[in-house]
């Protein structure tokens, strides 16, 4: 991994004031618009790879600290978390940037964002690829009480990391969370070390990933150095918040009622993330990953990487960037 791929002041970095906040974004290249759009932890930097090998391609590749990130706003309320100003906020940002058609490639979070922005705005969105989280359908009852029926007993994270404690325990050493999270979530961690999304009582969330005692290999110094500084900086009570804001975004898309997606899609997911292994008896993905091909009605393949954990663009850079490449060129801007 060359020094200059993980240095932040290798890219050209922007702002553009948009939705009512002012976001970060580093863009690279002349060409189709390819947006990138990171998950939680994460930021724009997620993607420093993919941002040179898509200039280098002749696209114009913009990767934005999506809102409560990084250099981006980050409001209080959370409500301005919910997917109808999540989404608006890359409808605004493509105004700013002069253009009415892209490519969304999502990671995470970043995944339903893209599913959502295909779905609310299809003029804008040329194609769509997603990574890890394949995105569900808007669902009968609230997400919340969803979860409830689920999980019953059992700590789920989603619904703990939207609460305040998550932040307390999260800010009291966000070096050791980030990096276990990013060891643990990956490819290189052993499957017995692994991230567990749902776990039992008194087992604290802080127990449910395991921090390494030296980087693994697709993780420099540098770089997590740099993930560190911006959640010192801005808390990750704003990042969190997306979380609580679940059932809010729900309530506002009873109007994507039975929508689907018509624009060319494919997803991948890494064969190790442990996201999609099931745990006590519950495959919290299998639905979402079954109804991948009715939910998106073009969609050009479905993906596993083998040894990959759920971070494909970090962990596995080169053969992202070729997946990438290779679905851009079939799409018709």
């Amino acid at each position: 991994m060359s020094a200059s791929i993980d240095d932040p002041q290798g890219f050209s970095h922007r702002f553009a004031d948009v939705n009512g906040i002012r976001i970060h974004y580093v863009e690279e290249g002349e060409g189709p618009l390819v947006i990138l759009l990171h998950g939680y932890p994460f930021l724009w930097y997620l993607w420093r790879h993919q941002i040179k090998a898509l200039a280098a391609a002749g696209y114009r590749a913009v990767a934005p600290d999506q809102r409560g990130y990084g250099q981006s706003g980050c409001p209080v309320d959370v409500d301005a978390y919910d997917m109808t100003h999540t989404v608006g906020d890359i409808a605004g940002l493509m105004k700013a940037l002069g253009s009415t058609s892209a490519v969304l490639v999502g990671q995470d979070w970043g995944s339903p964002v893209v599913y959502n922005a295909a779905l609310m705005r299809p003029d804008l969105v040329r194609g769509v690829l997603m990574m890890c989280s394949p995105p569900g359908a808007r669902g009968p009852i609230r997400p919340s009480e969803g979860m409830k029926r689920v999980y019953g007993d059992l700590n789920f994270y989603q619904s703990y990391v939207g609460r305040p404690e998550a932040n307390d325990e999260i800010m009291r050493d966000v070096r050791r969370f980030l990096l276990g999270v990013f060891y643990s979530t990956s490819g290189s961690c052993p499957d017995e070390k692994q991230w567990r999304s749902v776990w039992k009582s008194p087992e604290k969330f802080s127990e449910t990933y395991t921090v390494p005692e030296t980087l693994p290999p697709h993780l420099s110094q540098q770089a997590l150095d740099y993930y560190v500084g911006e959640y010192t900086r801005t808390g990750i009570q704003p990042a969190n918040n997306w979380y609580a804001a679940i059932d809010r975004s729900w309530e506002e898309t009873s109007f994507l009622d039975g929508a689907t997606v018509g624009q060319p899609a494919l997803f991948l997911a890494g064969e190790r993330d442990p996201s999609l292994r099931p745990l006590f008896g519950i495959d919290r993905q299998g639905p979402a990953l079954a109804a991948l091909r009715t939910n998106f009605r073009d969609m050009r393949d479905v993906i596993t990487l083998p040894g990959v954990g759920h971070t494909p663009p970090e962990e596995r850079p080169e053969e992202i960037n070729e997946i990438v490449l290779k679905f851009l060129k079939n799409i018709n801007y």
